[in-house]
């Protein structure tokens, strides 16, 4: 079978072209969703603490393309794992970084999509001689989109809900310097360690979004129990409920709709909640007495 023609320069930067336009239609699409259907909310809050190792812009992308996501990877990592994209899948696009080597200014577009890197309006990152200098849309596919060998996805150890309460109750104590129980007037003996844990998270993401960044009526404590939600699934304990903020029909100067900013926001305190937790109970079983 005939190899496939390379494209020349003038052919590779029209369909880059034509691939970010069609990935900025696909976002246009998830953020008018986000504000109009808080089932399609719940997804992307679901995506995110799924795939946790994607950008909060890149989790959005793939909720909306794929709302069942699981695991998402480019077609030659699943190559590496012993899989591949299935005959007529059509491949996932997020955005991935072009980068370009420092010193020579030669440009590079990177040959994977790399979930640890920012997506577009986040922070760049430079590497070994190379500098983050744009984003592209890049395709990958679900687990559920390949066929090959067999493939356990890496996963923590789950974590006891009772260290997961214990670890809530420290940190509260040591970050703001109140007693929770105190301080919103529960009884923690009297309740069952889950439901103790999912008091926690909320208390948790009350005191990391603040009302200024989330200033509209009723803003703030939607976007305070979506994230203790994201951080409840992460951890892997039943999450309380998740709240669409009230942002329909909002008008900014800003490129991108105030429902962006909001989902960053929930995602990324959900995420650093829940990391706290785990890196604490990892540090506690490193100080672990053996034997």
């Amino acid at each position: 079978m005939p190899r496939k023609p390379k494209m020349t320069d003038e052919e590779r930067r029209a369909y880059s072209a034509k691939m970010r336009g069609e990935l900025e239609a696909v976002m246009d699409r998830a953020y008018g969703a986000m504000v109009a259907s808080e089932d399609f909310w719940a997804v992307v809050m679901r995506t995110a603490a799924t795939l946790a190792d994607r950008s909060p812009v890149n989790s959005i992308a793939v909720a909306v393309q794929c709302p069942h996501a699981t695991r998402v990877l480019s077609s030659g990592d699943w190559r590496k794992a012993g899989r591949f994209p299935a005959k007529g899948s059509t491949s996932i696009r997020i955005w991935t970084p072009i980068k370009r080597r420092s010193e020579s200014g030669q440009d590079a577009t990177a040959t994977a999509a790399d979930g640890q890197q920012q997506a577009p309006g986040e922070a760049t990152a430079e590497g070994e001689g190379w500098k983050v200098s744009g984003f592209k849309a890049g395709p990958v596919f679900d687990i559920s989109q390949t066929d090959g060998d067999a493939y356990e996805p890496p996963a923590a150890a789950p974590l006891a809900v009772e260290t997961i309460r214990d670890s809530l109750i420290t940190q509260y104590r040591d970050a703001y310097h109140e007693d929770p129980e105190q301080s919103g007037g529960f009884d923690f003996t009297r309740d069952a360690p889950d439901n103790v844990a999912r008091i926690l998270l909320y208390g948790h993401a009350w005191r990391r979004i603040t009302e200024a960044d989330a200033p509209l009526p009723g803003q703030h404590a939607a976007e305070v129990a979506s994230a203790a939600h994201v951080a409840a699934l992460i951890l892997g304990i039943a999450p309380g409920p998740v709240v669409m903020p009230p942002l329909a029909g909002i008008i900014t100067q800003d490129k991108k709709p105030p429902v962006h900013e909001s989902a960053v926001r929930v995602i990324e305190t959900g995420r650093a909640i829940a990391h706290a937790v785990t890196t604490a109970a990892e540090r506690s079983r490193e100080l672990a007495p053996i034997g």
